[in-house]
């Protein structure tokens, strides 16, 4: 893996090595060494926080509003430090496009990000930034058009070496691997997530299917939408905006109103990342802690803090 990004191997070496892991699939060693070998090529983040939470998935499940990067904010507004990492996305419309329309730029240096995390307790980590060794492969996985071993690595590899990490999983079959890599790469906590109905997130819609890395164990589980206190939402509640703008304004509806569809869809993720980071000792209690600081307004108050550090 060190020689695909090493700038040696030809974008057909490098297709061809990508492809031949997807047909054959990799085992938890392998994943293990390959994160290692990615997370030794990236820009680092130092720093003295062991309780910090990543919220980045694979991508690559049916297309939502933003979830992920939502469920960041009010986890952060929770009490919960959060290192997010994320990218662009071909749409437009990924977690750096729609930061960027707020007003809220990932950061780039690695003293700004420790300072932003330091003072706001959330830093937005963007990825090719803190990953340059990327670009030498970034050119053939565009050709390929296909999710690759990349889409389980970018997860592994958070820039600020979070040790607990909530990971949307766009396939099932992928995770008790990826759960037993992060085991062996000396994980605190972990929740690797696939709901039923495809999608990379907690879903709250249908039961979402679990692996658990904890304590150095790994084990599997079920959530479903009455774990988190509330009803099922409507499918049609999850979908993107048509373009950027739309899809910060739904966003600030997951963030404001805890009463909305998209609110619902969010607490759940939101709730498991801050029992990830300690903020509660339950998924149960993490939930209505995580309505409470949306109905409170702390998690738009966070996301304006954010904007006028930016400013």
């Amino acid at each position: 893996m060190g020689w695909l990004m090493s700038g040696e191997a030809t974008d057909a070496q490098i297709g061809g090595a990508l492809l031949a892991l997807r047909v054959k699939g990799c085992t938890t060693k392998e994943l293990a060494a390959f994160t290692r070998a990615m997370r030794s090529r990236m820009s680092f983040i130092t720093h003295g926080y062991d309780d910090l939470v990543d919220t980045c998935g694979t991508g690559g499940g049916l297309p939502t509003f933003n979830l992920s990067t939502s469920a960041a904010i009010v986890a952060a507004a929770a009490g919960v430090r959060v290192a997010k990492h994320g990218n662009r996305s071909m749409s437009g419309q990924g977690s750096a496009d729609v930061l960027e329309s707020l007003g809220v730029p990932f950061i780039a240096e690695p003293e700004a990000a420790l300072h932003q995390l330091e003072t706001s307790g959330i830093v937005f980590l963007f990825a090719p930034s803190h990953h340059p060794a990327m670009r030498h492969v970034a050119a053939a996985r565009k050709e390929l058009g296909l999710r690759t071993v990349f889409n389980q690595l970018g997860p592994l590899a958070n820039p600020a070496g979070a040790r607990r990490q909530l990971i949307g999983v766009y396939d099932r079959g992928l995770m008790r691997s990826m759960g037993e890599a992060l085991k062996e790469l000396d994980c605190d906590r972990a929740l690797l997530v696939h709901g039923e109905d495809g999608l990379d997130e907690i879903s709250p819609i249908a039961i979402t299917r679990f692996v658990k890395v904890e304590k150095g164990r790994v084990s599997d589980g079920t959530f479903t939408p009455a774990d988190f206190g509330i009803e099922p939402i409507s499918p049609e509640d999850l979908k993107p905006g048509l373009d950027v703008h739309a899809s910060a304004l739904l966003l600030l509806e997951a963030i404001t109103d805890p009463d909305s569809p998209r609110s619902k869809a969010v607490q759940p993720n939101a709730a498991a990342a801050i029992w990830l980071g300690g903020g509660a000792p339950t998924i149960r209690e993490a939930a209505e802690l995580a309505r409470t600081t949306i109905a409170s307004g702390a998690a738009r108050r966070k996301l304006e803090a954010l904007r006028e550090v930016a400013a």
